[in-house]
């Protein structure tokens, strides 16, 4: 049996790229397919992980595993961001990226583009040399990872796969002349994380996605139908509160269950949060820097409304100067 939770960070702003990341648990026992709501992975996630997990504001050593939100506040619990993103990677089985390009191909894998996520830009011509996160978090992060804490004590579960896509400026706007709706430019790429997953099913394992809501949107029967024309779609509730459907096709199938703060519930949900936020977070890094050595005294931004707009206006004419046009780099929904 297999579990997966999707989450995304980077959905609001005008700068900066929309992360969205899936990770995915299989369960360690082949007769697990009888594995009740219940007992599932995500709904006993961090009492299974109690030893080395804790919820965002705890105070010992453990990873924080929350809403993203909960856990970067104020400008403050990067460094907890980060440690939790590691470990997911780690769990599932890639090597600790010492680049934030690497962090990209590791979630990425060999997409079609040669940049999927539009970092290269960005990055001085010697981005080998840009470090992220750092080589002490990389050794703190080594030495957490080898007490296996994303693993329960007890088994029957384990993480198995983390994949994002990471859509960046020019890529949106391309997709929103496509769609006319930035919901549409989101669900295009939960699209492209649910046909992977899909792709998984296809060893005939029942499988299971939590994700949160997608902004107001209840009804997901049309473009589920569009995306997966292969498959018959039950629908189950759709309404505020959850909208759920099933999806079966000849030796394989996959439920879906969407909710409002999936994030705070599903310790699956909560953990592609923290991926996709790191990875926005570790974006906007190298975005800032790039501009910081064109425009004396620039402050940095985090890419949202009203400060984005403050910093495009200093930015531009320098923009325009190095050819770099805004629909490069300003999203325009």
């Amino acid at each position: 049996m297999r579990w997966v939770g999707i989450d995304e960070a980077g959905y609001g702003p005008n700068l900066g790229p929309l992360v969205m990341t899936a990770v995915v648990v299989d369960a360690e026992s082949p007769g697990a397919d009888a594995i009740s709501p219940a007992l599932a992975p995500p709904a006993r996630f961090w009492d299974d992980l109690r030893e080395t997990v804790c919820r965002a504001g705890g105070r010992d050593g453990r990873l924080w595993i929350d809403d993203s939100k909960a856990i970067l506040k104020g400008g403050k619990g990067r460094d907890r961001l980060v440690a939790s993103c590691l470990a997911a990677l780690d769990a599932a089985g890639h090597p600790l990226p010492d680049r934030l390009a690497a962090l990209v191909e590791a979630l990425c894998g060999t997409a079609a583009l040669a940049d999927p996520a539009e970092l290269a830009r960005w990055l001085p011509a010697d981005s080998e040399g840009v470090a992220w996160p750092g080589p002490e978090a990389l050794e703190r992060a080594a030495s957490r990872h080898r007490h296996r804490p994303l693993e329960p004590r007890g088994g029957g579960w384990r993480i198995t796969r983390v994949r994002s896509v990471i859509v960046g400026p020019e890529r949106f706007n391309e997709a929103l002349s496509r769609h006319g709706s930035k919901a549409g430019v989101h669900f295009e790429a939960f699209a492209r994380l649910l046909r992977d997953v899909w792709e998984l099913a296809a060893d005939g394992q029942p499988t299971w996605v939590c994700g949160d809501k997608h902004g107001g949107r209840h009804y997901y029967g049309e473009p589920l139908g569009a995306a997966f024309p292969e498959a018959r779609i039950e629908r189950g509730s759709e309404g505020p509160a959850l909208s759920e459907y099933r999806l079966e096709a000849p030796g394989r199938s996959m439920g879906l269950r969407l909710s409002p703060r999936a994030d705070a519930q599903d310790g699956l949900v909560a953990l592609a949060s923290i991926v996709s936020k790191t990875a926005r977070e570790g974006w906007m890094d190298v975005f800032n820097a790039f501009w910081a050595k064109r425009v004396p005294g620039l402050k940095p931004t985090a890419g949202y409304p009203v400060d984005a707009a403050r910093f495009r206006r200093v930015i531009e004419p320098a923009s325009l100067a190095l050819g770099l046009e805004p629909r490069l780099w300003w999203r325009e929904r």
